[in-house]
């Protein structure tokens, strides 16, 4: 059993369909739990009430709503060689290198969907997986953002530079923004917090890209970083 919290996941989940089994669990039911058990009405999903106790054992960060799935999470899996036999013409490709922490790259997923990533590629090891808490803090953006899990960032990173994409890797001592023009293709590759894209990774890319800074702090959040990477990139097309 799978138990997925947090409203806008949770909505997106029940609008996806496939509720087979699904039962949404409930407290107190406040004006927005009442539009979710309006919403599971509609699509079929059965809806108990419990107390809060209950439902902290489900799901500890719940805001007074579960929904339980019979099934694992689902995201918009792709295959990059599928992919890329016939990429679009103007694309943007995001590659998270080894981001592990689950919030980060729910975050980093729901800035993803909001400007229009073409794909967002993951390793197969050493990254976050399909969790609630990452479909929480991605408010439902795992259900929405192709996503490609490969054996090798180095050799898909290639694939994608053979069909004329242009790789940025972001680094504190790139080229700074504004100034950078991005290509039609862009890939944009974001490392872990307190690593950094790794070495061999940078080695493939074409071009290091950095965000400027001021005050006293080393450097932004990861997803922070990549929501403005992303927002920059998209505000030249």
């Amino acid at each position: 059993m799978t138990y997925l919290s947090g409203f806008h996941a949770i909505e997106e989940q029940i609008q996806a369909g496939d509720q087979n089994g699904a039962m949404l669990y409930v407290g107190t039911p406040g004006p927005r739990v009442k539009r979710i058990m309006a919403l599971a009405d509609q699509h079929g999903v059965n809806v108990q009430r419990v107390g809060q106790a209950e439902l902290d054992k489900m799901a500890p960060d719940n805001r007074g709503a579960v929904l339980a799935l019979k099934h694992k999470l689902q995201d918009k899996s792709v295959d990059l060689d599928s992919w890329l036999a016939e990429p679009p013409e103007k694309a943007l490709v995001l590659i998270l290198d080894h981001i592990e922490d689950p919030h980060n790259l729910g975050a980093i997923l729901r800035s993803a969907d909001i400007f229009n990533v073409d794909l967002v590629i993951i390793p197969e090891r050493r990254a976050a997986r399909e969790t609630d808490t990452v479909a929480r803090v991605s408010a439902g953006a795992l259900a929405y953002v192709p996503l490609a899990r490969v054996p090798n960032l180095a050799r898909a990173l290639e694939q994608l530079k053979e069909n004329d994409f242009w790789a940025y890797a972001a680094d504190m001592q790139g080229s700074k923004l504004p100034s950078v023009k991005f290509t039609k293709r862009t890939v944009l590759v974001m490392g872990a917090e307190g690593k950094g894209v790794s070495r061999l990774l940078q080695e493939h890319c074409d071009e290091t890209v950095a965000i400027p800074q001021g005050g006293h702090v080393e450097s932004l959040n990861v997803s922070v970083a990549t929501g403005i990477f992303l927002y920059a990139i998209r505000n030249q097309r």
